[in-house]
């Protein structure tokens, strides 16, 4: 059997009825989505004309005078990656003249790959060996755009 609890003075006292919570404020109804801003247009630019040229380099025997594998006439230059590889099977190294503001050099002994990026590019030529006889293969990629100059 259960003892009953003493009388605690310090107990709260209840007092029936209890009265109601008050009331929340309605909700707002959903404002309407808001129409997106539109997106500007690009500005418009002239276009420029894309380079996207590979081929293959196969040289035997002598090479006379310099190969050219690729130029721009008139007032137009290009920004370009010029990338050169030569086959182990070469016997000697490609020299590449790459012409833009200054000449540059490229040279690429055999088994290697070499890449060389430049504004304002002229004209891509392939020089003179002086290893005699000679045999060169590999393959040349030039990719960029033809810019005004």
């Amino acid at each position: 059997m259960k003892k009953k609890r003493p009388d605690i003075s310090n107990l709260p006292s209840i007092t029936l009825p209890v009265s109601s919570p008050t009331p929340l404020p309605p909700i707002p109804p959903p404002t309407p989505p808001t129409q997106p801003t539109p997106i500007p247009s690009p500005t418009k630019c002239d276009p420029c004309i894309p380079i996207d040229l590979c081929g293959n380099i196969l040289i035997q025997d002598n090479l006379e005078k310099p190969l050219e594998l690729w130029s721009l006439g008139g007032n137009l230059t290009a920004i370009a990656t010029i990338s050169v590889y030569n086959s182990e099977s070469s016997t000697g190294a490609i020299t590449i003249e790459v012409n833009s503001n200054i000449c540059h050099i490229i040279t690429v002994l055999p088994g290697n790959t070499s890449s060389y990026t430049s504004q304002h590019i002229k004209s891509v030529t392939i020089l003179q060996s002086s290893q005699n006889p000679i045999y060169l293969e590999g393959k040349y990629c030039i990719a960029g755009k033809i810019i005004d100059k």
